[in-house]
């Protein structure tokens, strides 16, 4: 196999992975009670569908510490949170959905109380209510990262 071939055979291979995790994204709060971080999640019909629907859901990483971490979606007068009640474990909290379509969601993430923390963000925008359907295109900016 030529090195050509074989960068294009590693790339394939590699896409499935690449895939999974592209609507995740890891982040941490800082030490002050107040920390909250702030993501913009815009959802589009990249050709599989108009969206209808993000779901979210946060994972409390290491390390084990008092805080608790939540995530709130809002678009428009459409507002829900989720909070994930084992901190440090490999399992992402309840998943929460906001049925307002296609545009712009913002997705906050803070926490009960003082001390650093760490956590997964997962995301996705899909075609149906209340976080069913097919997946569609879902991207996100960061505007606040404390």
């Amino acid at each position: 196999m030529t090195a050509r071939g074989a960068a294009i055979a590693l790339l394939l291979a590699l896409a499935p992975a690449v895939a999974a995790s592209a609507h995740e994204v890891s982040g941490g709060l800082g030490a002050a009670a107040a920390a909250t971080d702030l993501y913009q999640i815009t959802c589009s019909d990249d050709g599989s569908g108009a969206p209808a629907s993000l779901v979210v859901q946060i994972r409390d990483q290491s390390p084990v510490a008092a805080p608790m971490l939540s995530v709130q979606v809002q678009k428009g007068l459409l507002l829900t949170n989720a909070t994930d009640p084992v901190d440090g474990d490999t399992a992402f909290g309840p998943a929460v959905s906001v049925n307002g379509g296609a545009g712009g969601y913002d997705v906050l993430v803070n926490k009960t109380d003082a001390g650093s923390e760490t956590y997964t963000l997962s995301y996705h925008c899909l075609t149906g209510p209340d976080g069913t359907g097919g997946h569609t295109g879902t991207s996100h900016t960061v505007r606040q990262n404390q």
